[in-house]
């Protein structure tokens, strides 16, 4: 169940947001927000702005990817696949 108020004022609106969320993705939320200090609004917030780069990589045809050094320092590059 999701519930959203809208408050409006000078420059953005503010959405009041309630989510329920099960007990690992919200100890994760709290992970990801401790890992830098951050609120858990901050986190979320950042959450949306990465997901919404991604999206719009992928629908200009480009790919992702993690290219990972392995202790010899050789690089490999490995595509991430979305599933939708």
């Amino acid at each position: 169940m999701t519930k959203i108020e809208e408050k409006t004022g000078v420059g953005t609106a503010i959405v009041r947001l309630s989510v329920n969320l099960a007990a690992d993705a919200m100890d994760t939320l709290r992970w990801l927000a401790n890992r830098r200090g951050l609120s858990l609004t901050e986190t979320i917030r950042r959450a949306i702005t990465v997901l919404k780069f991604i999206e719009d990589e992928v629908d200009k045809g480009n790919k992702l990817a993690v290219v990972e050094t392995d202790a010899n320092g050789q690089e490999r590059v490995r595509e991430i696949l979305l599933v939708a």
